[in-house]
């Protein structure tokens, strides 16, 4: 039990306890990541998105397993799609879904003198933003940001010790069936 409460408060704590280091909460960064999401496709006259807090959680677990196994891909090393965790977790989406991948950094830049390092940080607005940016100058990933045809989107981010951010979003068509 007490393992279980631990990997819940570091859900909602800041990495590191570095001077000058901004507290960039994981649900807070999934939500605004969200907002950017929905501001994108009503530029482009697409429906906004629901965030779907099971699907957030499919999204949140994959970003926590490459964090884990130490792999950044759709596809994690036991072969399971983004079709099959939405099937684990209980989804049907009709004929299409989705999935975005990113890399981020809690810092921009770390410089070195001597035994001292002093960190560039990024603030919690800036890694949310650059990575929106990202996707969108990806065909790929833009065309999944303004797919048409999905209604639901669940989004999760995990920081490692490193100070890497690894976000995934999943989308949806609007037929979602949880069991």
């Amino acid at each position: 039990m007490l393992q279980i409460v631990l990997a819940a408060l570091a859900l909602w704590t800041a990495f590191g306890t570095s001077q000058g280091q901004p507290q960039v909460r994981i649900p807070d960064l999934e939500q605004e990541i969200h907002s950017l999401i929905n501001s994108e496709r009503l530029a482009n006259n697409v429906n906004a998105l629901v965030l779907d807090q099971g699907l957030s959680k499919v999204a949140r677990d994959h970003s926590q397993d490459m964090i884990s196994r130490g792999f950044f891909n759709h596809v994690d090393p036991d072969g399971k799609a983004p079709r099959d965790r939405l099937r684990l977790a209980g989804y049907t989406c009709p004929k299409i879904s989705g999935e975005n991948i990113f890399q981020n950094n809690l810092y921009s830049r770390v410089t070195i003198r001597g035994n001292q390092r002093s960190y560039e940080w990024n603030s919690l607005n800036e890694i949310a933003t650059s990575t929106v940016r990202d996707w969108m100058t990806s065909p790929g990933h833009r065309q999944n940001i303004l797919q048409k045809s999905y209604s639901r989107t669940g989004v999760g981010a995990a920081i490692a010790r490193n100070g890497q951010v690894l976000i995934t979003q999943v989308f949806c068509g609007s037929t979602v069936s949880p069991f």
